[in-house]
């Protein structure tokens, strides 16, 4: 199956399995203030996924070598599908802490074995830019689509509508992919038991290659996307006369639609070159300079610049990643490979939130010029890899 039929078998997938994650974010702290949730536990409840998701992609990423990638994915949408089901009985007999509790619990494994899955696919089809961004585009966009679809359906239809149609749509990526997603897995007479394949991941340079993914979600995914309210209020920022909410929505926007429009050009680039590294050190850099510029900027037009130039970077580095994945894994250890890396992203992606908000309590240029920082750091790491690469 050629790289582009698979990214684009893969792409409504993982889309719509992003969708679910964003979906809850607009409408359930407005259902957990009206039935008397306290705001500690709405908080729970909406980082319970991540937090699922970082224990699970190891053993996902196992599990992809060991039945396939392709079953994965198929157990992962399948899993997705009783996400939307426990959110929908919650709400149905109005237990819906317990109900969106354990749908979130639940949407941590289903959805690492949908991203990790994807990923693992895309480097056994040949581990192409192209395929990568592709693939993550899919992904990046997913959540943000969710956020606004969300919040639009619940205000036209209502949460319980709402909720059903996602489960529906979700229903048809399976049904979808278990026509169109092949079974990719290298043929090895034996397989190595889990304990020496999460072995052989101590390898350094899959260390500096989760390194540069975990940089990226601790600045982008973690820091910038929880911490840039509060900045839109802090400095009084006013985007297209909207308040604070709108504000914020329209810089995350710009940031998410940015980073995937970018990402299959960045991916295209990295092959043309065969420089999948020097494309990842160049977009660390972007990075740590948006970073910067957000630290700094005096207004509106300077914090987009620097929101840019961060979409920019993550374009570059997300799809990089993941092929330089692919050049130094196995065939038969891909899977692991892939849940190494969403491994990293999501503590990344864990962390930065719980950094960025205490330090803000203190300043706020200082999170983002000590995250810049941080992630110039990992500039000749790349730089190192780039070496690798050559070699």
């Amino acid at each position: 199956m050629k790289s582009r039929s698979l990214a684009l078998a893969l792409a409504p997938g993982t889309l719509l399995a992003g969708i679910a994650g964003g979906i809850v974010f607009p409408i359930f702290p407005i259902v957990g203030d009206r039935v008397g949730l306290s705001r500690p536990f709405i908080g729970l409840i909406l980082a319970s996924n991540r937090a699922m998701r970082v224990v699970a992609a190891p053993f996902v990423g196992v599990l992809a070598d060991r039945i396939g990638a392709r079953r994965t994915l198929l157990l992962g949408l399948a899993l997705q599908i009783g996400v939307i089901g426990l959110y929908l009985a919650g709400l149905v007999t109005h237990h819906e802490g317990a109900g969106f509790l354990a749908g979130r619990i639940l949407h941590g494994p289903g959805s690492a074995c949908v991203f990790v899955a994807a990923q693992a696919l895309a480097l056994q089809s040949g581990g192409s830019g192209a395929t990568a961004g592709t693939v993550r585009a899919a992904i990046v966009l997913g959540v943000p689509i969710g956020f606004g679809v969300g919040g639009v359906l619940a205000d036209s239809f209502g949460d319980v509508v709402t909720f059903a149609i996602a489960g529906a749509s979700v229903a048809a990526a399976f049904v979808a992919a278990s026509v169109t997603v092949p079974d990719l897995r290298a043929k090895v007479a034996v397989r190595a038991s889990i304990r020496s394949a999460v072995g052989e991941m101590r390898d350094r340079r899959l260390l500096a290659v989760g390194g540069l993914n975990f940089a990226l979600s601790f600045a982008a995914g973690g820091m910038v996307l929880t911490t840039l309210a509060l900045l839109v209020k802090d400095r009084h920022l006013v985007v297209f006369g909207r308040n604070i909410e709108g504000t914020s929505g329209l810089l995350m926007g710009l940031m998410s639609i940015v980073d995937a429009g970018f990402t299959p050009f960045a991916g295209r680039l990295g092959d043309r070159w065969n420089a999948h590294a020097l494309v990842a050190a160049v977009s660390t850099a972007l990075v740590a300079i948006g970073l910067a510029a957000i630290g700094l900027a005096p207004g509106v037009i300077g914090t987009a610049i620097g929101v840019g130039l961060v979409g920019i970077g993550a374009a570059g580095l997300g799809p990089s990643v993941l092929v330089l994945l692919g050049a130094i894994v196995p065939a038969e250890r891909r899977g692991t490979g892939a849940g190494l890396l969403q491994l990293c992203g999501d503590l990344g992606g864990m962390l930065g939130p719980l950094v960025g908000t205490t330090l803000f309590a203190t300043s706020t240029e200082l999170p983002y010029l000590l995250t810049a920082g941080l992630v110039a750091c990992f500039i000749p790491v790349a730089l190192w890899l780039r070496r690798i690469e050559r070699a």
